[in-house]
């Protein structure tokens, strides 16, 4: 999956793969998290927002999605 380099004090890049609703989140101190189960929409919220940092931690982790830790 590609990443795309985001503006975010925290995330480095986000990638999104529609066909399989999987989300991946790099982060700038290297951690790599997948989410599965993560609709388009959802996506599209993160990128549109200022505090990409908080929506994760507020939508993402408190939500029904699949995490998996990848990286650190």
């Amino acid at each position: 999956m590609q990443r795309r380099p985001v503006r975010s004090t925290s995330l480095k890049a986000v990638g999104y793969d529609a066909a399989t609703q999987t989300l991946e989140i790099e982060y700038r101190h290297g951690g790599l998290v997948r989410y599965t189960g993560v609709p388009p929409a959802v996506h599209a919220a993160l990128l549109q927002l200022p505090n990409k940092a908080l929506f994760v931690e507020q939508v993402l982790d408190r939500n029904d999605y699949g995490r998996e830790q990848l990286r650190g």
